[in-house]
C-alpha cells in the first residue's frame, strides 16, 4: 500500500494542490493536527471549519484520515517537535510505503512514482529485514513574482519514502540505506506571501538556525530582474543554494504543468539491490511453497 502523510498547521491553505497530485493513486491520506492548534514553536493557529468541509468534498474515495494529537512539548526544541510528530504520524500510518510530505510539496505525474513503488512490492513483506529509505530531488520555489516564479534547481535532495516505523531526526533515518530515486518535487517553501512567510519563519523547525528578519528583508528585496544577483543564499547552508532561476508563468498550477513537461519523472532503478531482491525473491517462492503444500 501506498500511504501518504500530511502535517498540517498554519499553511492549511497550500494542501489542496498537493492533494490534487496525489490523491488518485494513494491508498490512504493521512493529515496530522495538533489538537491544541500549537505549532512546533507553541504558538497558536486556526484552521476553520471550511477546511474540513473541503477535505470531505474532495475524499470521494474515503481515503483521508484525520490524526488529532498533541504534538507541541514544551521542554522539547522546534526540530524536536517535528521529528516526534513525524515519528508519531509514521506509527499511525501503520505498514507499506509511506510517504511524509510537507503541505507545500508536490509530487507532479505521481502515478510514475507509484508505478515504481508498486514494483518493489516485496520491500514491504518483512520490512525490519529490508528496511530502505528513498531520496528525492526537489526543485525549491523561493519567490513568487508579478510574471512568474524564481527557484533553485541545485540537486538538492530530501528523504521522503520509507518501509521503516521511525526518523531520527525529521525525515531522516541515518540507520538506513537510502536510495536516489530521481523522483522531483516541486516544493512551494518561500513562494508565498509576506505574511504567510513572516509566519513561517517563526515557527518553523530551523527558526534558530538563523537571522529570520534579516533573510526576511533579503526575500523581500528579489525580483524577476534582480534574481541573478543571488548567489549562496540558503539560510542555514549557503552553498545549498548557489543560484536562482526564473520560470515565466501565470500561477502555480500553470508552474507545475509547465515544468513537468520540460522534466519528466524519470525514476532511477534500485540496481544496489538488484542481487539482494533476486535471493529474497527466491527465499520468498521457497516459503510460499513450503505452505502450498501444508
Amino acid at each position: 500500500m501506498i500511504k501518504i502523510g500530511y502535517l498540517i498547521s498554519y499553511d492549511y491553505n497550500l494542501l489542496q494542490t498537493s492533494l490534487n497530485t496525489v490523491y488518485d493513486y494513494a491508498d490512504k491520506i493521512f493529515i496530522a493536527i495538533d489538537i491544541e492548534r500549537k505549532t512546533w514553536s507553541g504558538n497558536t493557529f486556526e484552521i476553520p471549519n471550511s477546511f474540513f468541509e473541503d477535505l470531505k468534498k474532495i475524499d470521494v474515495n474515503n481515503k483521508i484520515v484525520i490524526y488529532f494529537e498533541n504534538f507541541f512539548i514544551p521542554e522539547l526544541a522546534p526540530i524536536e517537535c517535528e521529528t516526534r510528530e513525524r515519528n508519531m504520524l509514521l506509527k499511525k500510518m501503520g505498514k507499506g510505503w509511506k510517504i511524509q510530505l510537507d503541505v507545500d510539496e508536490y509530487i507532479y505525474d505521481f502515478k510514475v512514482l507509484k508505478n515504481y513503488l508498486d514494483k518493489y512490492w516485496y520491500f514491504n513483506i518483512f520490512s525490519k529485514l529490508t528496511p530502505i529509505q528513498f531520496v528525492g530531488k526537489l526543485i525549491t520555489l523561493f519567490k513568487e513574482v508579478e510574471d512568474g516564479f524564481l527557484y533553485i534547481d541545485n540537486e538538492e535532495k530530501f528523504l521522503f519514502i520509507t518501509n521503516y516505523n521511525k526518523y531520527t531526526i525529521t525525515r531522516l533515518n541515518s540507520n538506513l540505506i537510502s536510495h536516489y530515486c530521481n523522483i522531483i518535487t516541486i516544493h512551494q517553501s518561500w513562494a508565498r506571501e509576506e505574511s504567510e512567510i513572516e509566519v513561517k519563519i517563526k515557527n518553523w523547525g530551523h527558526k534558530n538556525d538563523f537571522d529570520t528578519m534579516k533573510y526576511l528583508s533579503l526575500w523581500k528585496n528579489v525580483n524577476s530582474q534582480l534574481y541573478k544577483e543571488y548567489i549562496n543564499f540558503h539560510p542555514v547552508k549557503p552553498v545549498v543554494w548557489n543560484k536562482l532561476l526564473f520560470l515565466p508563468c501565470k500561477d502555480i498550477n500553470d508552474f507545475i504543468d509547465i515544468f513537468s513537461k520540460k522534466f519528466p519523472q524519470n525514476p532511477i532503478p534500485v540496481i544496489f539491490f538488484k542481487y539482494y531482491e533476486l535471493f529474497l525473491i527466491k527465499k520468498m517462492r521457497k516459503v510460499y511453497h513450503y505452505f502450498k503444500q501444508k
